[in-house]
């Protein structure tokens, strides 16, 4: 089974010394000169890179794990010192195309869209097996299991008789003993990637089934979706849509249910010239952050358990990082008190999300247009209050 691409496995990223590449490639698929366009774009890549200075080695590296446009959206790649550290592939395209460099790879773009792409299993159902597909982040399954059973009879015939009612209940135990094989496939699927969701689609009868026999814990991820079964007759398309627009409404609740803990803890009640300049007070005794400044100081303290960056934080602004998690600052002075004899300037989302990964915290990425987002759209939610 791939390994899903995570949180974790990008801050390993972090112990790589820069200076990094970064790309975000658009490799769309959809028009009939995809190729050449791809071709097109990858020559006006390496120039640019040859215009940076950077080593031919790291340069014929990229160009080896470039890829195709066949999976269509956006090609990421990372690399350090003639090695591809980060090579994978968005379904969505870039909400605009990347090419830097600096002493810390551009992950932000990445795992903004990774968390947009919850883990998730796929089930197209008829009554005598399943195809199940699992989902964590790029446009590919991770796992891709099927299931079919052999029993007899599978078929109800309808043909009247004594011996009817007979063979329409081993029938129907049939696809009940089928049901039972694709919910035990589906838990082990499930289980393998923590699962959140459980959407599926294909033959009534056979949904139903397969809604009791999951186990407890997957109930209330088991979602009914349209757009039809494992036949391939041209309902991909709809069964896609129908996925996108379930995570689309849990990204959504999520977004939601977040803001609304960060405001309690940050003390919604009190106005923001009331609260602490650092740690927000009121009814969340001091369990938020709000604004650059104390998410920062947070940070330093290891106090940060979700990092909440919004859309509306200024994409312009920098900060400092040295060799450490704990080492970040608004300025480089402020390091240089610390003892740390090279800070390093870095967008300052990126610096905050490094320090983020590095000390366990969550990372997440909300709108700005709710009342409860932090000021300068930057906080974070704190295991503990000073």
């Amino acid at each position: 089974m791939a390994q899903p691409m995570d949180a974790r496995t990008l801050s390993k990223l972090y112990a790589i010394d820069g200076p990094f590449v970064t790309i975000y490639l658009a490799t769309p698929s959809d028009t009939e000169d995809a190729a050449e366009q791809l071709e097109t774009r990858w020559k006006n890549v390496v120039r640019d890179l040859r215009d940076a200075s950077l080593d031919e080695a790291t340069i014929d590296a990229l160009t080896a794990a470039r890829g195709d446009h066949g999976r269509g959206g956006t090609r990421v790649l990372v690399a350090a010192h003639g090695t591809v550290q980060l090579a994978m592939s968005l379904p969505q395209p870039p909400p605009q195309e990347v090419l830097v460099t600096g002493q810390l790879p551009r992950l932000v773009p990445l795992l903004d869209a990774i968390k947009l792409q919850i883990p998730h299993v796929v089930v197209l159902a008829d009554r005598t097996g399943a195809d199940v597909l699992a989902y964590t982040s790029g446009p590919d399954p991770v796992e891709a299991e099927s299931i079919t059973s052999d029993r007899f009879p599978s078929r109800k015939v309808h043909a009247g008789g004594w011996s009817s009612l007979r063979y329409d209940h081993d029938v129907e135990e049939t696809w009940d003993k089928s049901a039972r094989d694709v919910a035990g496939l589906v838990e082990r699927v499930a289980r393998d990637i923590d699962a959140r969701l459980v959407l599926a689609s294909g033959d009534e009868r056979a949904l139903q089934l397969l809604g009791q026999h999951l186990p407890t814990h997957l109930i209330d991820a088991f979602v009914e979706i349209g757009g039809g079964g494992r036949a391939r007759d041209g309902s991909e398309g709809v069964i896609a849509d129908e996925v996108l627009r379930v995570l689309a409404d849990t990204v959504a609740a999520d977004t939601v249910e977040l803001l609304e803990k960060y405001a309690e803890a940050r003390g919604q009640d009190a106005a923001p010239a009331e609260r602490a300049p650092h740690l927000g007070g009121g009814r969340g005794g001091g369990r938020a952050a709000e604004g650059v400044a104390a998410t920062i100081e947070a940070l330093r303290k290891g106090q940060v358990e979700t990092l909440v960056l919004t859309d509306t934080r200024d994409s312009d602004r920098t900060a400092f990082f040295g060799p450490d998690a704990a080492h970040v600052a608004v300025t480089a002075q402020a390091l240089l008190d610390l003892g740390v004899e090279q800070p390093w300037e870095a967008p300052l989302d990126e610096v905050l999300v490094r320090s983020a990964l590095l000390t366990g915290a969550d990372v997440r990425f909300v709108g700005g247009g709710m009342e409860q987002a932090p000021a300068e759209g930057v906080g974070a939610l704190l295991r503990y209050a000073d």
